[in-house]
């Protein structure tokens, strides 16, 4: 009978991950928050819970975080800090790497009249075509609108002084509405997203290199209210 026992155990075992799956190895998540305008280091309250019924839930303090996704679980996070609206995300098991997630959470001051620069949008020269390496700030912008949905932004064309006046009015104006248009495709409404043109009237710099005309053309999100 002795000899049965551990036959048996085995059996069981084989029968309960038949029937059951084999429990899931944990996704760790490494996060930290910085302030979506400077980069910065912020301090935040950080809750977590397990999708879909909470049943895992814990709350940190800090500007990094850490915790592990168990059993195959999504997870939800929110953080908050001060002078800064909510964020709320989704982790997805399936982002995971090697089982783990490198998550960055970027917190938007409340205050109006903040102006977010997006250094990856670029345009062909005097063309108003969104090119696809741009996307992806984009959609970072898209996300943010989402999760703050009384923020309302002016989106602000500006190209390098050089050249005609009136053609650098009109290419501003394009680009503006050409990045109004993503967003709108992309589920935020018309109404929040106002667009202002100021052609070559504002460069950040009046040096003669490339460098120094392609920081000229930009496009800014500047927060009107949230």
């Amino acid at each position: 009978m002795k000899q049965l026992i551990p036959g048996l155990v085995s059996l069981f075992a084989a029968i309960t991950t038949l029937c059951f799956g084999q429990e899931e190895s944990p996704v760790t998540v490494n996060g930290k928050i910085i302030d979506r305008l400077t980069k910065d280091a912020v301090t935040g309250k950080i809750k977590y819970e397990s999708l879909p019924y909470g049943s895992k839930i814990g709350v940190f303090r800090g500007d990094v975080f850490q915790f592990n996704m168990e059993n195959g679980h999504d997870y939800s996070i929110a953080v908050e800090a001060e002078g800064y609206s909510t964020y709320f995300s989704t982790l997805k098991v399936a982002e995971a790497l090697n089982g783990t997630i490198e998550t960055v959470v970027e917190l938007v001051p409340t205050g109006t009249e903040q102006v977010i620069r997006l250094d990856r949008l670029i345009f062909a020269l005097g063309k108003d075509e969104i090119t696809e390496t741009s996307h992806g700030e984009l959609d970072e912008l898209v996300n943010m609108l989402k999760q703050n949905t009384e923020m309302i932004i002016q989106l602000e064309g500006h190209t390098d002084f050089r050249g005609n006046a009136k053609q650098n009015m009109r290419l501003s104006e394009r680009r503006v509405v050409s990045v109004k248009n993503y967003l709108v495709e992309k589920g935020i409404p018309k109404k929040r997203i106002k667009t202002k043109a100021f052609g070559g009237t504002q460069p950040l710099s009046r040096a003669n290199d490339e460098e120094s005309r392609r920081k000229n053309r930009r496009v800014e999100a500047r927060v009107l209210s949230n």
